[in-house]
């Protein structure tokens, strides 16, 4: 293909060339969730302490709890049912919800401990709730 008027401004572009210069748009599915919960911290949302985390209909355990909040920056971990056997509850460092409570995702595990990923703090910026499942 010739782009240009006269002989000094003519340009060739291969067609091959051109549609690899931009590549396919992508968009990645959000993270699912198992529910959400209102969550109340014993503490400002910058401090690492407690929280009342009250699940929210239809999710399958009702009763409230109090976990632990701990304030992390966005990365991969594992959260071990050793160190926090009801669960935690995770706020981005710098991204800490705006009201007191805040409805806050949650996701379920009956695993011995539930990773955490980067996308989780893409999807759920203000904050999330490990939950782990009593057996």
């Amino acid at each position: 293909m010739r782009v240009g008027g006269d002989n000094r401004s003519r340009f060739w572009f291969p067609e091959s060339l051109s549609a690899s210069l931009i590549p396919p748009w992508t968009v990645r599915p959000r993270m699912p969730k198992d529910g959400d919960a209102t969550v109340a911290p014993n503490q400002p949302w910058t401090e690492d302490g407690t929280a009342l985390v009250a699940p929210m209909p239809p999710f399958p355990d009702p009763e409230p709890r109090t976990m632990p909040l701990d304030n992390r920056t966005a990365g991969n971990d594992t959260i071990k049912r050793l160190d926090y056997p009801l669960g935690l509850v995770i706020v981005q460092e710098g991204h800490e919800p705006a009201a007191t409570p805040a409805t806050l995702p949650i996701m379920t595990s009956t695993a011995n401990s539930a990773a955490i990923t980067d996308e989780m703090f893409v999807d759920w910026p203000d904050g999330f709730v490990i939950w782990f499942i009593t057996h």
